[in-house]
């Protein structure tokens, strides 16, 4: 076994977000989003090495997005957000990893704590996910699209994950 990876997927078009260039790649604060993601988890110290799945067509903006900074060669994804987390897992294999954390790199503000706690959940669980309690105020809808209740919130969370 040899430590904690992290896994950013980056191989999604984002056709919701709009534009020509997928929203992983767009500029925040003066940094592509992707770069962000990736910084975060490079500057834990728990975390082994870092792997970027990147869509096939998308190299020439990764090579500029994450220019200077030690991730480990970025693998293609595949069709699907799934299929490209698990080509994603299949490249790490070679690596034994006591755990993996698979990350969204549209989420540019992964905290060191929410890593941490991530990693800290996976020293007792097979599996584990970073969410928060839900704490707005949900409704359901009726066929005609009218209010027909409140949604109990006592349970639910919101993964930080698509």
């Amino acid at each position: 076994m040899s430590g904690c990876y992290a896994l950013i997927v980056a191989a999604g078009r984002g056709h919701r977000f709009g534009g020509e260039v997928p929203k992983q790649y767009r500029r925040l604060g003066g940094q592509a989003v992707l770069r962000r993601s990736a910084r975060a988890f490079l500057a834990h110290p728990d975390v082994t090495g870092v792997r970027v799945v990147i869509h096939p067509d998308d190299r020439a903006l990764y090579d500029e997005a994450v220019q200077g900074l030690a991730l480990l060669e970025p693998v293609p994804g595949g069709a699907e957000r799934q299929d490209s987390a698990r080509l994603g897992l299949e490249s790490l294999a070679p690596q034994t990893p006591d755990a993996v954390l698979i990350h969204d790199a549209a989420r540019p503000f992964p905290d060191a704590a929410l890593i941490a706690r991530t990693i800290a959940a996976l020293k007792d669980h097979d599996g584990a996910i970073a969410a928060l309690p839900v704490t707005d105020t949900l409704k359901r809808e009726d066929a005609t699209r009218a209010i027909a209740g409140t949604v109990e919130r006592a349970g639910l969370w919101r993964a930080q994950t698509p």
